[in-house]
């Protein structure tokens, strides 16, 4: 199975390559742990915590079932301390009337042992980067994961 790169960005676009051209399903089953928990956006409709890779697969299919297929394009990522900021735009087409549809999302991504166990979800740059701050993360654009970190793991598991 080919690695993704160690610099944050190309290995964001890999990965969400895998999603792009594979699906959802392949990308998580290839790069999130089975233990992984993601926050999702507090401005979703009951947004919730949901744990566990299949469960995090199933909240999102739900959640893009009215957007058809959807794909996402990498526009930034880097590392703040031991997470991934990943910024992207989320584009998919309503499956009833066919409009496009758009949005701007950011990922803080944490990862061990070259998967994602925990994914926050963010609509606010500055939300996002205030979060990573909190754990003590420190903002260093096209920076590598410090050591320990696992290069291989992405921004977006």
């Amino acid at each position: 199975m080919t690695q993704p790169p160690p610099d944050a960005r190309a290995r964001a676009e890999f990965l969400f390559g895998v999603w792009n051209e594979q699906g959802m399903e392949a990308m998580a089953e290839r790069f999130w742990d089975e233990d992984m928990v993601w926050e999702e956006a507090r401005q979703f409709p009951e947004a919730g915590v949901h744990r566990g890779r299949a469960a995090c697969v199933r909240q999102m299919s739900e959640r893009f079932v009215e957007v058809g297929e959807v794909k996402i394009e990498v526009v930034d990522a880097h590392q703040i301390g031991d997470l991934t900021l990943t910024e992207v735009i989320v584009r998919g087409q309503g499956t009833a009337s066919g409009v496009p549809t758009e949005m701007r999302e950011f990922f803080l991504t944490e990862v061990r042992d070259g998967r994602a166990v925990r994914f926050l979800e963010f609509l606010d740059r500055d939300e996002a980067l205030a979060a990573a701050r909190a754990e003590g993360g420190e903002d260093r654009p096209g920076a590598e994961p410090r050591a320990g970190a696992d290069p291989r793991a992405s921004s977006s598991d």
